[in-house]
């Protein structure tokens, strides 16, 4: 339903890209044309994702270690993106925080 080039020229993050629901939505946009970066806590996952993707669509998928607990280091990502790819145009908040904090938090 959704024309082969749709995401042509958009460069999209996602968190927690290299698994589940995430590399599900990683696969989808790639197929549609988008430029990814799949963050994970484990490096290995995200670059095993991103191969795979690479590799089946011939996407351009980059993996970056990340834990979104940790505001310095999804400092550090995004701003590594931007110098060495450009400006990000999307954004799949997929990752689960997975810590107690109470809801006035």
């Amino acid at each position: 339903m959704f024309e082969a080039n749709l995401f042509q020229g958009q460069r999209v993050l996602i968190t927690g890209g290299g698994t589940g629901l995430g590399l599900a939505m990683a696969a989808k946009l790639a197929e549609l044309g988008a430029e990814l970066h799949l963050c994970g806590r484990r490096r290995s996952v995200v670059q095993q994702a991103c191969e795979m993707l690479n590799n089946d669509t011939g996407a351009q998928a980059f993996a970056h270690e990340l834990d979104i607990r940790q505001p310095e280091a999804v400092h550090t990502v995004i701003d590594r993106i931007w110098a060495e790819h450009g400006p990000l145009t999307g954004l799949v908040n997929n990752a689960a925080g997975n810590f107690v904090s109470r809801t006035e938090d």
